[in-house]
């Protein structure tokens, strides 16, 4: 077999396409060590333009003004908008793109962010290689039809919501679209049993005797945790809390402050950290937005999840999966959001029935046969 050299594409704009993106790697080399994989940003660093556009631009208005973000969300899914973007974007991307083909020896192309597939297609044409281009769709229940602008190209979705959506709302050409697994982190897919969350517990100085709640968003932190932190120390919680900042110093430093000036509050703060898998599995429950990577690694660690918050569009079904599913809850008022964990830890039945459900979800996690399959092409 030839040697396969694959580009994964992304860019910055939340962790919800790098992180698959990362799951996809190490399982391509763990299956296929011959073959070479490696991880890139579709802007590179000359196209300053299209960071901040894109990536600063995305993460502003999704936390800033999200109000305008659903302006822009609904004016980019019309073909119009499609074509400008595209014509902003191609000329410079598709050139970076094609160096890489060409001094890389790419084989194998895989576009993680809808923004960075027309480029990728131009740059395989104007590098004249035989190069395989796949699309792998983030967005597991409500995609944005930005997804399926361009056309005849092998796209991988993991549910039949977003394939009947492409091929009925987008007419895209249904002999097009496979399903894949949800590509979740595998440290998230290891069980843990009671001896090993008192271990856990113990490595970070966490009580075992009480309930551990744990706040994550992301890499910028939860919005609105300094209210939900506010709700608790009024009520005077009994339970151990949790927050992961991520790169929200400000937030961090505050909630240290509130940490010394409430010492008999259980409240552990931390900020970007590489061990998430483990605070969430020496948690009871967890508090967190809708992004999908979040999401699918809280479930798949049987932690039953409040969602206070999501980005209008494409997390909206990630919000809809969690409560069909019974497996958590949409709650945005700190106060409710207090009251529904009161109730969560108070009545041991209940809780059971809520874990019983996260644990019969069944998520579809094996990569293997996908692998095989993107190999094959």
């Amino acid at each position: 077999m030839a040697k396969r050299n694959f580009m994964l594409l992304y860019l910055n704009t939340g962790g919800g396409h790098l992180a698959p993106a990362k799951v996809l790697k190490s399982h391509i080399e763990r299956l296929y060590p011959d073959a070479t994989v490696q991880l890139v940003n579709g802007f590179d660093k000359a196209n300053f333009v299209s960071k901040l556009v894109f990536e600063k631009g995305y993460h502003s208005m999704c936390t800033v003004t999200p109000g305008l973000w659903r302006i822009v969300y609904e004016l980019g899914q019309t073909n119009t908008v499609q074509k400008i973007t595209q014509k902003f974007l191609n000329p410079q991307t598709s050139h970076y793109l094609k160096e890489k083909i060409i001094n890389d020896d790419i084989t194998d192309i895989i576009s993680f962010h809808f923004a960075l597939t027309p480029s990728a297609k131009t740059a395989i044409r104007k590098s004249g290689k035989k190069v395989n281009l796949s699309v792998v769709v983030t967005d597991p229940f409500t995609a944005p039809s930005t997804w399926f602008f361009t056309k005849g190209i092998k796209t991988y979705v993991a549910s039949q919501q977003v394939k009947d959506f492409a091929i009925k709302k987008c007419k895209f050409g249904p002999d097009d679209i496979e399903f894949m697994p949800f590509l979740i982190n595998e440290k998230f897919l290891q069980k843990v049993d009671q001896d090993d969350v008192d271990k856990l517990r113990e490595k970070y100085g966490i009580p075992k005797d009480k309930r551990v709640v744990l706040i994550a968003g992301g890499g910028e932190g939860l919005p609105g945790t300094l209210n939900i932190i506010t709700e608790f120390v009024a009520k005077k919680v009994d339970f151990s809390v949790i927050v992961v900042c991520g790169r929200g110093k400000k937030t961090r430093k505050t909630l240290e402050m509130l940490k010394k000036v409430h010492p008999k509050m259980n409240l552990f703060v931390f900020g970007f950290v590489t061990f998430l898998d483990e605070l969430v599995k020496l948690s009871d429950c967890a508090i967190i937005k809708g992004g999908t990577s979040t999401v699918l690694e809280m479930l798949a660690a049987n932690t039953p999840v409040i969602l206070s918050t999501f980005i209008h569009g494409q997390e909206l079904g990630n919000v809809r999966f969690v409560y069909e599913n019974n497996a958590g809850w949409f709650i945005q008022k700190p106060k409710d959001i207090s009251n529904k964990i009161f109730k969560l830890f108070s009545d041991d039945e209940y809780y059971s029935s809520v874990k019983k459900q996260t644990e019969n979800l069944n998520l579809n996690t094996d990569c293997t046969e996908f692998v095989h399959r993107i190999m094959a092409q």
